[in-house]
Protein backbone atom coordinates (compact mmCIF):
# COMPACT_ATOMS: atom_id res chain seq x y z
CA UNK A 1 0.00 0.00 0.00
CA UNK A 2 0.84 3.45 -0.10
CA UNK A 3 1.63 5.32 2.72
CA UNK A 4 3.70 8.76 3.85
CA UNK A 5 6.40 7.17 6.39
CA UNK A 6 8.95 9.45 7.84
CA UNK A 7 12.21 7.93 8.71
CA UNK A 8 14.57 9.40 11.47
CA UNK A 9 17.95 10.00 9.57
CA UNK A 10 20.17 12.77 10.73
CA UNK A 11 21.70 13.52 7.28
CA UNK A 12 18.44 13.83 5.89
CA UNK A 13 17.21 15.62 8.37
CA UNK A 14 20.34 18.10 8.39
CA UNK A 15 20.09 18.61 4.30
CA UNK A 16 16.35 19.24 4.47
CA UNK A 17 17.35 21.86 7.37
CA UNK A 18 19.66 23.53 5.77
CA UNK A 19 18.14 23.05 2.36
CA UNK A 20 14.78 24.65 4.10
CA UNK A 21 17.03 28.27 4.25
CA UNK A 22 16.80 28.46 0.76
CA UNK A 23 13.86 26.85 -0.69
CA UNK A 24 10.73 25.74 1.43
CA UNK A 25 10.66 22.61 -0.97
CA UNK A 26 13.52 21.16 0.62
CA UNK A 27 11.65 19.98 3.51
CA UNK A 28 9.45 17.68 1.30
CA UNK A 29 12.32 17.11 -1.78
CA UNK A 30 13.25 13.04 -2.24
CA UNK A 31 15.92 14.32 0.09
CA UNK A 32 13.77 14.80 2.93
CA UNK A 33 13.39 12.12 5.72
CA UNK A 34 9.72 11.81 4.66
CA UNK A 35 8.19 10.71 1.14
CA UNK A 36 5.20 8.35 -0.29
CA UNK A 37 6.56 4.96 -0.37
CA UNK A 38 4.93 1.52 -1.68
CA UNK A 39 5.16 -0.87 2.04
CA UNK A 40 4.04 -4.23 3.03
CA UNK A 41 1.23 -3.74 5.36
CA UNK A 42 2.46 -4.40 9.10
CA UNK A 43 1.29 -7.29 10.79
CA UNK A 44 -1.86 -6.96 13.08
CA UNK A 45 -0.40 -6.47 16.86
CA UNK A 46 -2.61 -8.82 18.21
CA UNK A 47 -5.92 -10.86 17.12
CA UNK A 48 -8.48 -7.85 18.52
CA UNK A 49 -6.92 -5.36 16.01
CA UNK A 50 -8.63 -4.73 12.49
CA UNK A 51 -7.95 -3.15 9.56
CA UNK A 52 -9.52 0.09 8.21
CA UNK A 53 -9.65 1.79 4.86
CA UNK A 54 -8.55 5.20 4.88
CA UNK A 55 -11.36 7.62 3.53
CA UNK A 56 -9.86 10.83 4.81
CA UNK A 57 -6.76 11.68 6.97
CA UNK A 58 -6.60 15.02 8.80
CA UNK A 59 -2.97 16.99 8.24
CA UNK A 60 -2.71 17.80 12.16
CA UNK A 61 -0.17 20.62 13.35
CA UNK A 62 1.97 18.09 14.95
CA UNK A 63 2.52 16.34 11.03
CA UNK A 64 3.76 19.02 9.79
CA UNK A 65 5.58 20.54 12.47
CA UNK A 66 7.37 16.91 12.41
CA UNK A 67 7.69 17.01 8.44
CA UNK A 68 9.22 20.77 8.66
CA UNK A 69 11.44 19.50 11.40
CA UNK A 70 10.14 22.32 13.55
CA UNK A 71 11.21 20.98 16.94
CA UNK A 72 14.41 20.82 18.79
CA UNK A 73 16.29 17.69 19.96
CA UNK A 74 15.91 18.09 23.73
CA UNK A 75 12.24 17.98 23.09
CA UNK A 76 11.75 15.33 26.48
CA UNK A 77 9.18 13.52 23.82
CA UNK A 78 11.45 12.00 22.04
CA UNK A 79 11.32 9.08 24.52
CA UNK A 80 8.37 8.07 23.51
CA UNK A 81 8.30 7.81 19.82
CA UNK A 82 9.81 4.76 17.64
CA UNK A 83 10.99 4.82 14.36
CA UNK A 84 10.20 4.97 11.33
CA UNK A 85 6.52 5.06 11.42
CA UNK A 86 3.69 5.78 9.02
CA UNK A 87 2.34 9.36 9.83
CA UNK A 88 -1.32 10.56 10.80
CA UNK A 89 -3.88 10.31 13.48
CA UNK A 90 -6.71 12.09 12.38
CA UNK A 91 -9.14 9.67 10.80
CA UNK A 92 -12.36 8.17 9.25
CA UNK A 93 -12.61 5.13 7.20
CA UNK A 94 -14.24 1.98 6.74
CA UNK A 95 -13.54 -1.69 8.90
CA UNK A 96 -12.43 -3.96 6.22
CA UNK A 97 -14.37 -7.00 8.33
CA UNK A 98 -17.86 -5.05 8.84
CA UNK A 99 -17.47 -2.14 6.24
CA UNK A 100 -18.91 0.09 9.37
CA UNK A 101 -17.78 3.99 8.91
CA UNK A 102 -15.45 4.33 12.16
CA UNK A 103 -13.14 7.44 13.53
CA UNK A 104 -10.05 6.88 14.99
CA UNK A 105 -9.04 7.49 18.90
CA UNK A 106 -4.99 7.37 18.46
CA UNK A 107 -3.81 6.79 21.35
CA UNK A 108 -1.78 3.83 22.27
CA UNK A 109 -2.66 3.19 25.85
CA UNK A 110 -3.30 -0.04 27.65
CA UNK A 111 -5.76 -1.30 26.07
CA UNK A 112 -4.35 -1.45 22.60
CA UNK A 113 -1.09 -2.95 23.99
CA UNK A 114 -2.89 -5.71 25.40
CA UNK A 115 -2.35 -5.24 29.11
CA UNK A 116 -4.16 -6.74 31.12
CA UNK A 117 -4.43 -4.77 33.98
CA UNK A 118 -4.59 -1.41 32.78
CA UNK A 119 -2.95 1.44 34.52
CA UNK A 120 -5.21 3.71 37.09
CA UNK A 121 -4.86 6.78 34.48
CA UNK A 122 -6.58 3.96 31.72
CA UNK A 123 -9.22 2.87 33.91
CA UNK A 124 -10.10 6.63 34.91
CA UNK A 125 -10.33 7.28 31.06
CA UNK A 126 -7.21 9.37 31.02
CA UNK A 127 -5.92 7.62 27.79
CA UNK A 128 -2.83 10.57 27.34
CA UNK A 129 -1.71 10.00 31.09
CA UNK A 130 -0.81 6.33 30.43
CA UNK A 131 2.18 5.05 32.18
CA UNK A 132 2.72 1.75 29.73
CA UNK A 133 3.57 3.75 26.46
CA UNK A 134 6.61 1.56 26.66
CA UNK A 135 5.34 -1.39 27.34
CA UNK A 136 2.65 -4.46 25.96
CA UNK A 137 2.28 -5.20 22.87
CA UNK A 138 4.17 -2.52 20.34
CA UNK A 139 7.06 -0.69 20.57
CA UNK A 140 7.66 2.63 22.47
CA UNK A 141 4.86 5.02 21.61
CA UNK A 142 2.21 7.52 22.21
CA UNK A 143 -0.38 7.27 19.32
CA UNK A 144 -0.86 6.05 15.86
CA UNK A 145 0.85 7.90 13.51
CA UNK A 146 4.67 7.78 16.04
CA UNK A 147 4.38 3.96 16.27
CA UNK A 148 6.80 1.60 14.12
CA UNK A 149 4.35 -1.26 14.62
CA UNK A 150 1.09 0.64 14.22
CA UNK A 151 1.10 2.19 10.79
CA UNK A 152 -0.63 5.81 10.89
CA UNK A 153 -3.48 7.13 9.12
CA UNK A 154 -1.75 8.92 5.91
CA UNK A 155 -2.35 5.45 3.89
CA UNK A 156 -4.68 3.57 2.16
CA UNK A 157 -4.96 1.51 5.45
CA UNK A 158 -3.94 1.61 8.94
CA UNK A 159 -4.69 -0.80 11.75
CA UNK A 160 -6.35 -0.48 15.12
CA UNK A 161 -7.33 -2.03 18.09
CA UNK A 162 -11.23 -2.14 18.02
CA UNK A 163 -10.97 0.07 21.23
CA UNK A 164 -9.83 2.86 18.99
CA UNK A 165 -12.68 2.86 16.48
CA UNK A 166 -16.02 4.83 17.28
CA UNK A 167 -18.92 4.24 14.77
CA UNK A 168 -20.11 6.95 13.12
CA UNK A 169 -23.72 7.95 13.45
CA UNK A 170 -25.08 7.96 9.62
CA UNK A 171 -26.60 11.33 10.42
CA UNK A 172 -22.74 12.50 10.57
CA UNK A 173 -20.80 12.97 7.24
CA UNK A 174 -17.25 11.71 6.82
CA UNK A 175 -16.25 15.55 6.48
CA UNK A 176 -17.77 16.12 9.98
CA UNK A 177 -16.49 12.77 11.56
CA UNK A 178 -12.48 13.45 10.54
CA UNK A 179 -13.25 16.72 12.79
CA UNK A 180 -13.24 14.16 16.04
CA UNK A 181 -9.89 14.53 17.53
CA UNK A 182 -9.08 18.18 16.82
CA UNK A 183 -12.39 19.12 18.25
CA UNK A 184 -11.69 16.43 21.12
CA UNK A 185 -8.23 18.12 21.88
CA UNK A 186 -10.54 21.49 21.89
CA UNK A 187 -12.89 20.39 24.26
CA UNK A 188 -10.46 18.89 26.64
CA UNK A 189 -9.06 22.34 26.50
CA UNK A 190 -11.91 24.11 27.52
CA UNK A 191 -13.57 21.59 30.18
CA UNK A 192 -9.76 22.08 32.36
CA UNK A 193 -11.05 25.77 32.91
CA UNK A 194 -14.32 26.43 31.68
CA UNK A 195 -15.65 30.26 31.50
CA UNK A 196 -16.43 31.43 34.73
CA UNK A 197 -20.10 32.87 34.83
CA UNK A 198 -20.41 36.85 33.23
CA UNK A 199 -16.92 36.95 32.73
CA UNK A 200 -15.06 37.04 29.10
CA UNK A 201 -12.92 33.95 27.50
CA UNK A 202 -10.06 34.52 24.83
CA UNK A 203 -9.18 32.01 22.30
CA UNK A 204 -5.65 32.37 20.99
CA UNK A 205 -5.13 31.37 17.48
CA UNK A 206 -5.92 30.94 14.02
CA UNK A 207 -6.14 27.24 13.26
CA UNK A 208 -8.76 24.20 13.66
CA UNK A 209 -8.24 23.92 17.30
CA UNK A 210 -8.74 27.27 17.87
CA UNK A 211 -12.09 27.37 15.69
CA UNK A 212 -13.10 24.94 17.53
CA UNK A 213 -12.46 26.26 20.50
CA UNK A 214 -14.91 29.39 19.72
CA UNK A 215 -17.31 27.10 18.31
CA UNK A 216 -17.80 24.79 21.43
CA UNK A 217 -17.55 27.86 23.99
CA UNK A 218 -20.05 29.08 21.64
CA UNK A 219 -22.07 25.43 22.02
CA UNK A 220 -21.11 24.97 25.20
CA UNK A 221 -21.51 28.76 27.43
CA UNK A 222 -24.01 30.68 24.95
CA UNK A 223 -24.29 33.14 27.66
CA UNK A 224 -20.01 33.40 27.51
CA UNK A 225 -18.41 36.27 26.06
CA UNK A 226 -16.26 35.01 23.50
CA UNK A 227 -12.64 36.80 21.85
CA UNK A 228 -10.80 35.58 19.01
CA UNK A 229 -7.08 36.57 18.95
CA UNK A 230 -6.99 35.34 15.07
CA UNK A 231 -5.65 36.98 11.70
CA UNK A 232 -7.57 39.14 10.01
CA UNK A 233 -9.87 38.66 6.92
CA UNK A 234 -11.29 35.30 6.45
CA UNK A 235 -9.80 33.45 9.54
CA UNK A 236 -11.34 36.54 11.36
CA UNK A 237 -15.02 36.28 9.66
CA UNK A 238 -14.49 32.10 10.22
CA UNK A 239 -13.97 33.00 13.94
CA UNK A 240 -17.23 34.77 14.28
CA UNK A 241 -19.22 33.14 11.75
CA UNK A 242 -18.70 30.07 14.39
CA UNK A 243 -19.87 31.98 17.91
CA UNK A 244 -17.17 34.61 18.46
CA UNK A 245 -18.56 37.80 19.82
CA UNK A 246 -15.19 39.76 18.46
CA UNK A 247 -12.64 39.17 16.40
CA UNK A 248 -9.31 40.65 17.94
CA UNK A 249 -5.53 41.42 16.67
CA UNK A 250 -2.97 38.87 16.64
CA UNK A 251 -0.14 40.79 17.07
CA UNK A 252 0.38 40.95 20.67
CA UNK A 253 0.97 45.07 21.17
CA UNK A 254 -2.17 46.02 19.60
CA UNK A 255 -3.85 42.44 21.25
CA UNK A 256 -3.70 43.88 24.37
CA UNK A 257 -4.33 47.19 23.11
CA UNK A 258 -7.49 45.89 22.16
CA UNK A 259 -8.53 44.03 25.54
CA UNK A 260 -7.53 47.35 28.04
CA UNK A 261 -10.50 48.67 25.17
CA UNK A 262 -13.04 46.10 25.71
CA UNK A 263 -12.61 46.27 29.30
CA UNK A 264 -12.38 49.82 30.08
CA UNK A 265 -8.98 49.76 31.72
CA UNK A 266 -5.86 51.73 30.95
CA UNK A 267 -2.94 49.64 30.52
CA UNK A 268 0.21 50.06 32.62
CA UNK A 269 3.72 50.15 30.66
CA UNK A 270 6.96 49.33 31.87
CA UNK A 271 10.45 50.52 30.38
CA UNK A 272 10.21 48.27 27.48
CA UNK A 273 6.93 50.00 26.37
CA UNK A 274 5.23 45.98 26.23
CA UNK A 275 2.09 47.01 28.06
CA UNK A 276 0.35 44.53 30.35
CA UNK A 277 -3.13 44.59 31.74
CA UNK A 278 -4.24 43.86 35.89
CA UNK A 279 -8.23 43.26 34.29
CA UNK A 280 -9.14 41.20 31.40
CA UNK A 281 -10.52 37.95 29.86
CA UNK A 282 -10.99 35.43 33.00
CA UNK A 283 -8.91 32.78 30.62
CA UNK A 284 -7.24 32.16 27.55
CA UNK A 285 -7.34 29.26 25.57
CA UNK A 286 -4.00 29.01 23.80
CA UNK A 287 -4.48 27.01 20.74
CA UNK A 288 -0.55 28.11 19.71
CA UNK A 289 1.94 27.68 22.63
CA UNK A 290 4.57 29.60 21.34
CA UNK A 291 6.72 32.08 23.12
CA UNK A 292 4.75 34.89 21.97
CA UNK A 293 1.52 34.00 22.59
CA UNK A 294 2.28 32.91 26.14
CA UNK A 295 3.97 35.95 27.02
CA UNK A 296 1.05 37.78 25.79
CA UNK A 297 -1.63 35.66 27.45
CA UNK A 298 0.14 36.91 30.90
CA UNK A 299 0.08 40.69 29.67
CA UNK A 300 -3.62 40.76 29.13
CA UNK A 301 -5.00 37.92 31.24
CA UNK A 302 -7.48 39.19 34.49
CA UNK A 303 -5.63 38.75 37.69
CA UNK A 304 -6.05 35.37 39.24
CA UNK A 305 -6.81 34.45 35.68
CA UNK A 306 -6.40 31.24 33.95
CA UNK A 307 -3.98 30.51 30.87
CA UNK A 308 -4.75 26.73 29.12
CA UNK A 309 -1.94 26.10 26.89
CA UNK A 310 -3.18 23.12 24.14
CA UNK A 311 -0.66 24.67 20.76
CA UNK A 312 2.84 22.93 20.60
CA UNK A 313 5.97 24.79 19.64
CA UNK A 314 9.35 24.91 20.55
CA UNK A 315 10.37 26.92 24.14
CA UNK A 316 12.09 29.79 24.46
CA UNK A 317 12.77 32.26 26.75
CA UNK A 318 9.42 34.76 27.78
CA UNK A 319 9.03 37.24 30.31
CA UNK A 320 6.82 36.07 32.76
CA UNK A 321 6.48 38.65 35.67
CA UNK A 322 2.56 38.72 35.39
CA UNK A 323 2.95 35.28 35.88
CA UNK A 324 3.53 35.68 40.01
CA UNK A 325 2.43 39.38 40.42
CA UNK A 326 -1.02 38.17 38.85
CA UNK A 327 -0.95 35.16 40.61
CA UNK A 328 -1.99 33.41 37.83
CA UNK A 329 -2.53 29.75 36.70
CA UNK A 330 -1.21 28.04 33.74
CA UNK A 331 -2.50 24.48 32.69
CA UNK A 332 -1.20 22.11 30.07
CA UNK A 333 -3.99 20.64 27.93
CA UNK A 334 -2.63 17.11 26.03
CA UNK A 335 -5.03 15.02 23.94
CA UNK A 336 -8.30 13.93 24.95
CA UNK A 337 -10.36 10.26 27.14
CA UNK A 338 -13.20 10.21 28.97
CA UNK A 339 -14.82 13.70 29.38
CA UNK A 340 -17.75 14.78 31.62
CA UNK A 341 -20.28 17.34 30.09
CA UNK A 342 -23.65 18.27 31.60
CA UNK A 343 -22.95 15.19 34.00
CA UNK A 344 -22.19 12.69 31.31
CA UNK A 345 -19.31 10.64 31.08
CA UNK A 346 -18.41 9.22 28.30
CA UNK A 347 -15.32 9.42 25.02
CA UNK A 348 -14.69 12.94 23.84
CA UNK A 349 -15.61 11.73 20.59
CA UNK A 350 -19.14 10.82 21.81
CA UNK A 351 -19.67 13.87 23.05
CA UNK A 352 -18.65 15.32 19.80
CA UNK A 353 -21.29 13.26 17.93
CA UNK A 354 -23.29 14.47 20.18
CA UNK A 355 -22.78 18.18 19.72
CA UNK A 356 -23.28 17.34 15.58
CA UNK A 357 -26.78 16.15 16.10
CA UNK A 358 -27.60 19.14 18.11
CA UNK A 359 -26.63 21.23 15.08
CA UNK A 360 -22.88 21.84 15.57
CA UNK A 361 -20.93 22.29 12.33
CA UNK A 362 -17.25 22.84 11.99
CA UNK A 363 -16.85 21.70 8.67
CA UNK A 364 -16.33 25.15 7.16
CA UNK A 365 -12.90 25.08 8.74
CA UNK A 366 -11.79 22.09 5.83
CA UNK A 367 -10.32 24.13 3.23
CA UNK A 368 -8.35 22.30 1.23
CA UNK A 369 -8.37 18.53 0.01
CA UNK A 370 -5.83 17.01 -1.47
CA UNK A 371 -4.95 13.09 -2.84
CA UNK A 372 -2.51 10.99 -0.75
CA UNK A 373 0.25 11.27 -3.54
CA UNK A 374 -0.06 15.32 -3.60
CA UNK A 375 1.12 15.16 0.38
CA UNK A 376 3.79 17.90 0.09
CA UNK A 377 1.52 20.10 -1.86
CA UNK A 378 -0.61 19.86 1.72
CA UNK A 379 2.04 20.18 3.65
CA UNK A 380 3.25 23.61 1.65
CA UNK A 381 -0.24 24.58 1.79
CA UNK A 382 -0.03 24.62 5.37
CA UNK A 383 2.97 26.01 5.89
CA UNK A 384 2.05 29.02 3.49
CA UNK A 385 -1.22 29.31 5.15
CA UNK A 386 -1.39 32.93 4.97
CA UNK A 387 -1.32 33.17 1.08
CA UNK A 388 -3.46 29.72 0.38
CA UNK A 389 -6.37 30.26 3.30
CA UNK A 390 -5.10 26.72 4.15
CA UNK A 391 -6.53 25.82 8.03
CA UNK A 392 -7.97 22.10 8.08
CA UNK A 393 -6.27 20.03 5.06
CA UNK A 394 -7.49 16.45 3.77
CA UNK A 395 -5.29 13.90 2.62
CA UNK A 396 -7.49 11.04 0.72
CA UNK A 397 -5.99 7.96 -1.05
CA UNK A 398 -6.49 7.64 -4.55
CA UNK A 399 -8.57 4.61 -5.18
Amino acid sequence: MKALVFRHNLAREAASTIGGRVDRRAFVSRFAPVRIEDVDELPLPAQDWVRVETTFSGLCGSDVKQILLNGARDNPLTALVSFPHVLGHEAVGRRTDTGERVVLNPWLSCGPRGIDQPCQACLAGRYPWCRNFRSGDLPVSIHIGNCAAAAGAHAERFGAHVSQLFAIPNAVSDEAAVLADPVSVSLRSILLAPPPDGEAVLVYGSGTLAFAAVALLRHLYPSTEVWAATRPGARAALATSLGADVALSSSPDELVAQVARRVGTTPLQPWSKRDWLQDGPAVVYDTIGSTETVETSLRLLATGGTLVVSGVEPPKRFEWTPLYFKELRVIGSNGFGIEEVGGVAKHAMEHYFDFVAAGLDLTPVITHRFPLERWDEAVLAVKDSRHTGAVKVLLEPTR
